[in-house]
């Protein structure tokens, strides 16, 4: 009978828990104004240029929290299972801040991109450039986007295309 009543204590328990967690969550989306807006993700085209992908996302109102969360909805890739991802499938965002001048940083990880990441010249440049034209379509206050891996700027992303400054946007690359 012991084990019995132990057992529903434990579930009890649990299931107080879980409510609380989730009311907390649920003042937590309040006070920080989470609401589903729509969002412009970018990736390549057929055509070999970036078009918008649009996506309901819950996002809190602060520009400064929501690019955090609109640069890992990039990275899950498109909902168009023919559309390539454009950064390695093991990519993580670590973190995204943005800086009162407009500068955004995406910090960025996992094995791939931690390791070296050799791809070619053309990809490595739309990997960029979707994250680049993802934060300014978005967010107006965001003017460029600097890349780090790990927390420090690297020398390159893929192997071709220097990273130690800011990359501002490039209309040449976005379709229609």
């Amino acid at each position: 009978m012991s084990k019995k009543i132990a057992v529903l204590l434990l579930l009890a328990a649990s299931t107080g828990c879980r409510k609380e967690k989730t009311l907390a969550a649920a003042n937590l989306n309040v006070q920080n104004k989470v609401a589903v807006r729509a969002v412009a993700l970018f990736y390549e085209s057929q055509e070999m240029l970036l078009v918008a992908e649009r996506r309901e996302v819950a996002l809190p109102e602060n520009p400064a929290a929501a690019v955090p969360a609109v640069m890992r909805e990039l990275m899950k890739g498109s909902v168009n299972p023919s559309v390539p991802r454009l950064f390695p499938t093991d990519t993580v965002v670590r973190a995204a801040y943005l800086l009162p001048d407009g500068t955004a940083f995406v910090d960025l990880g996992g094995p791939t991109l931690s390791g070296g990441w050799s791809t070619g010249t053309h990809q490595e440049m739309m990997a960029i450039h979707s994250a680049v034209q993802t934060a300014v379509t978005n967010f107006p206050e965001v003017k460029r986007v600097q890349i780090l891996i790990n927390g420090t700027p690297p020398e390159t992303v893929g192997g071709h295309l220097s990273a130690a400054r800011p990359f501002t946007p490039m209309p040449a690359l976005v379709g229609k």
